[in-house]
Order: C-alpha cells, then structure tokens, then sequence
C-alpha cells in the first residue's frame, strides 16, 4: 500500500509543482452507463450511418507515468464502450500548458475537449472559449456526485463552464513528538484545546508562508471567515462582516501572542523545515508534502483532518477540470468523454495508477483509495474544502485580499478598514466578470 501512496502522492505532486473500427454487432444492446445502470445508446446520425465522431483532447499529463497509462488503458477502455468515437490525444508541455490554451482560443484553434487548471476555466469562459455544462444530459446527476469545492471552481456568470477532473486541498500535518510536548497523546480535534495548550506552552507551533490565499485561507475560513456571497458576486456585506472580522482579529490575536507566525512578515522558520525538527506542531499542507518526505513516520509526523473551531473547518481546493470548446461540433459525444473520466472506475483507477485524487464522491469512498493512511485523511478533507473566488481577475483579487491581510497583522490598518477597503475592491473587479 505505501507503493500505491506513494506513487499517487509524487505524480500528484510533480503535476502541481509545474501548478478505430465500426459499429460492432453488440452495440444495438443495452451497454451500462458510469453509474453502473444499464440503458439504450442513444447513437446520432453519424453513428448510424457508421461513421465515427472524432474529438481532440489536450492534457498536461506527466510524461513518465500519467501519460503512458492514460493513453494504453483509459483510452482503450473509452473505445471499448464507445467504438464510434475516436478520440485522439495530444499531450501538451507542462511549462506553457495554460498559454497554449489561451493562445488556441484567440485563433480558433481549440481542441474539442482539455483539461484545465480550475483557476482558469472562468477566464476562458469570459472569453466566450468554454461551453456551458448545465443542459447537457446527464450533468445534474453527476453534478450531485462531486465534491462542493472542486465543482463551485467552474461556475462562472451563473453558469458551470466545465467539471472538475482531479483535485487536491490541504490536511493538517502534525509533529506527535511536538503534541506530546504540548499534552497531547494524539492529534487534536479541536482548535480550541490546540490553541489553549500552545498559548500555555508560550511558543510558535503553527505556521504559514505569507497572508496569501493559499496559506491564509483556510485559517481564514475556519475561523469563520467568509469572502463574498454564494454566487462570488459580491463581497461587500461578507467579507467586512463582523464574523469575518472576528476571524481576522483572532488569527491577528494568536499571531501576537506568539502561536501562531508567518514566515514573509516574521522571518521565521520554513513550515517544512520547522514541522520535521519539531518547532512546529502544525501546518496544513497538500499531500505532496508526503513524496518528498520520505520518513515521515519514522520523523514522528501524522497527516489529520483539520482541527475543528466552533465545530467547523475548512481546507482550499486546488487541482484540474476538464472542459468543452464552444468549437466542438459534437458537444454530446464529448460530454460522453467526460461522464466516462468521471465514473467511479475510471476515477478509482486514475487514482492508484497516476496519483490523481478523485473528484467523485463515491470513488472517494472506494476501499482501494481510502486503505491508504494519507489519502483517506485528503479524501474526507474534500468534504470541507473551499474554492477561492472563480474569476477571470483571481490574480487580481488574490492581491487585494494578501494587502488586506498583511496590513492588518502588520497594524497598519484596523481589521475593520482593511476588510472593508478590501471588499469594496474585489466588488469593483467583480463587477467586471
């Protein structure tokens, strides 16, 4: 099982670090559908008439082993159960991946269908290059079967420009030896009795890099933080809000009682480095953290859900989704393409065999995966993972929120007038989408 783990956890980790034949005699049989129930093909006219539907598909997959078994087994499969529909893959450099797509969608030449960084679906929306999913025939069922965060990351102007793919997102990552310092004989379940223990202890145990959305929100969030409302319209009223301001003001607090530092403001110690000599007892991070730390366990180190204020908790999304080009001919038959990916076998599979961490809940489920001590604490975490604001401007709202936060731990600002300054920014550039 640790060669399963660990071949998940590196492909997944390498990815986020570069961020034929004719109608066969059976085919007029009922054929089961990815949710396992059995019904008719609804074949269109050029199936009919035997003439195979092409589609173009562009990945960024990883050329040692998320390629070759994409291509040698899950494309197979996808003929086995679809023989009039070809599908021909084109493997793209990892380095410009996104730049390409951007550039294809500039001079009309898009593929059919590409996977897509999450964080650029509502950009290519925006610019008119992505079709919406919502009509399409089967979406609200598979809608239902995938994880909050990972699906809000396509939604776009009231609309999903596309479905998520493959996901990541943050877990608590312990030193036990640094717990058992602190009383602790295992992880703690709460944030509360972490946070009553370490102020009595009188030293650092938690870190991140910098106030940026990455790091900072998911403490933002579990503190009861919130940006903007359901829809990511507006962030006036929410992101000013006294709750989001009593988040604020106690990560500010622990800050400066000295539990809680941040290495771009403080200088202080690496959170990698400081959580495997023990200066720290937590810091949340991606499952890659654990392809690179070879003895984790022999290190004292234990991955854990994310401790629990005011009974709730909360990570960030990260990953890919998948899309279709508003110059697909054959929209139906691509959206075949991506009901198969997100079936519960193809996504099971995608998961042991190229570190790809599932998106559908019931695969999420699915003993082979949640055997594993790592994945199943980042399995159960999707269930509370938040999407950061899908906008065509994220960078852009991304650098009004670190301002906002780094001005108030800093005491340049009151809490209240950089979340509100703050907020009146982000709705001027929501306003925009």
């Amino acid at each position: 099982m640790k060669i399963i783990r660990n071949t998940m956890i590196i492909v997944l980790a390498l990815t986020l670090m570069f961020t034929g034949c004719t109608k066969s005699d059976d085919a007029k049989d009922s054929v089961n559908d990815i949710d396992g129930q059995t019904k008719e093909e609804d074949f269109n006219q050029e199936e009919a008439s035997g003439e195979k539907v092409k589609l173009t598909f562009w990945h960024n997959y990883g050329a040692d082993k998320e390629t070759p078994f994409f291509q040698d087994t899950i494309i197979p499969m996808f003929n086995e159960k679809y023989p009039n529909i070809e599908i021909e893959v084109v493997a793209q450099g990892n380095d410009q991946y996104a730049e390409q797509i951007v550039i294809s969608a500039g001079t009309n030449t898009t593929p059919d269908i590409a996977r897509l960084d999450l964080t650029d679906v509502s950009g290519l929306a925006k610019m008119g290059a992505l079709a919406p999913l919502d009509d399409m025939e089967g979406f609200d069922e598979l809608k239902s079967n995938l994880f909050d965060g990972p699906m809000a990351t396509n939604y776009y102007n009231g609309k999903y420009y596309g479905l998520p793919l493959d996901s990541s997102c943050k877990a608590a990552i312990f030193n036990m030896n640094k717990l058992k310092e602190l009383g602790f004989d295992d992880v703690p379940k709460t944030m509360e009795e972490f946070i009553d223990a370490s102020l009595e202890k009188g030293e650092y145990t938690m870190n991140v890099s910098s106030a940026g959305d990455w790091d900072f929100l998911p403490y933002f969030w579990s503190f009861g933080g919130v940006i903007t409302n359901e829809d990511f319209t507006k962030a006036t009223g929410y992101l000013d809000s006294e709750q989001s301001i009593n988040a604020v003001n106690k990560l500010k607090g622990l800050h400066d009682k000295g539990m809680f530092t941040i290495k771009e403001i403080d200088g202080s110690t690496d959170a990698w480095d400081g959580i495997k000599s023990g200066e720290y007892a937590m810091f949340l991070e991606g499952p890659w953290f654990f392809a690179f730390t070879e003895d984790w366990e022999d290190s004292g180190l234990k991955p854990a859900l994310i401790p629990t204020y005011d009974n709730q908790s909360s990570s960030i999304v990260g990953g890919e989704s998948i899309g279709i080009f508003n110059s697909c001919e054959h929209k139906k038959e691509a959206f075949q393409f991506v009901q198969f990916l997100l079936s519960e076998e193809v996504q099971v599979l995608m998961g042991k065999e190229m570190g790809q961490m599932p998106v559908l809940k019931s695969a999420a489920k699915n003993e082979e995966l949640t055997s594993d001590e790592v994945w199943s604490v980042y399995l159960e975490q999707l269930n509370n993972a938040n999407t950061r604001i899908p906008s065509p401007e994220k960078a852009t709202i991304e650098e009004h929120l670190k301002d906002a936060f780094d001005s108030i731990l800093t005491e340049a600002v009151t809490t209240e007038e950089g979340l509100t300054n703050a907020a009146e920014l982000i709705d001027g550039v929501l306003s925009n989408n």
